[in-house]
């Protein structure tokens, strides 16, 4: 079986993170290639007008440059045959991502989210086992982390015409409400974000997670300018209904589960 595919999206000046995943990736015996993040100075204003204002509120520069970087993997994948593993770059990876990359690139899915954000999400109750202490859930709702995960052609193109159809959303929303999207999320984790890392495991990331899109946002007044923006954002609270009643049955809301043992520590890479 043909290696799976790694992508690792990076900014030019972040050279740090860039040093880290080489570093991770190496010691795990993984190949990849870097693709240049979008910055916010290469988006050009006609592309801002068409894309933003079109989510539950206007998205910044650094935002909408980090959802262009995934569209164009996207893009890659879907002229494509096989999956990608999509990666950013303060991506922490865990010591069993090689064999489950195997177990999980067998998988009937479009797309298989890898990481933990320490929220809970909405996943199907039935786990399916994939390999030795490997399962995954199918994922009903979720919108945070866009750091790691598995790509399928399909899943693919299935989230570029829904960017076409749809515009811009931070990435992460952006992936975890594309419909009809065949989503799973694995568990344990096998990636946290470095920001999180040290509140998951209680040890250090080994590289500096602080980035732009991560800063606190003050809520949107409520104004006639910003009522399309705050009746999307009412509907999306009153989806999220349905999910909570799905717990009843065939959903459940949960953390995805972390061993801290299966990542190593980084602080003395």
């Amino acid at each position: 079986m043909e290696p799976v595919p790694i992508r690792v999206i990076n900014l030019d000046r972040a050279t740090a993170r860039l040093d880290f995943m080489a570093r991770q990736l190496g010691g795990l015996g993984l190949a990849f290639e870097r693709r240049r993040a979008v910055e916010t100075a290469d988006i050009a204003p006609d592309l801002e007008r068409r894309i933003n204002h079109r989510w539950e509120r206007p998205l910044s520069g650094p935002e909408l440059g980090c959802l262009l970087s995934h569209v164009a993997i996207w893009r890659e994948v879907a002229a494509g045959t096989g999956p990608v593993l999509v990666l950013e770059d303060d991506a922490v990876l865990s010591c069993r991502l090689p064999e489950a990359l195997a177990a999980l690139s067998r998988l009937d899915a479009e797309m298989v989210n890898i990481e933990t954000f320490g929220r809970r999400r909405f996943v199907a109750r039935r786990s399916v086992a994939v390999g030795e202490g490997l399962w995954v859930r199918q994922t009903r709702r979720d919108k945070s982390g866009s750091a790691a995960y598995l790509l399928w052609p399909a899943g693919a193109r299935r989230l570029l015409a829904s960017f076409e159809a749809r515009g811009a959303a931070p990435a992460d929303a952006f992936l975890f409400t594309c419909p009809g999207l065949r989503l799973f999320q694995v568990e344990p984790a096998l990636a946290i974000q470095a920001h999180l890392f040290a509140a998951l495991t209680g040890r250090a990331a080994g590289v500096d997670g602080a980035t732009m899109i991560h800063q606190p946002r003050a809520r949107l007044p409520v104004s006639r300018a910003n009522l399309p923006f705050l009746a999307r954002r009412i509907a999306a609270q009153v989806r999220l209904l349905a999910h909570h009643a799905a717990r009843l049955g065939p959903a459940t809301y949960r953390r995805t589960p972390v061993e801290a043992a299966d990542f190593p520590d980084q602080s003395r890479s």
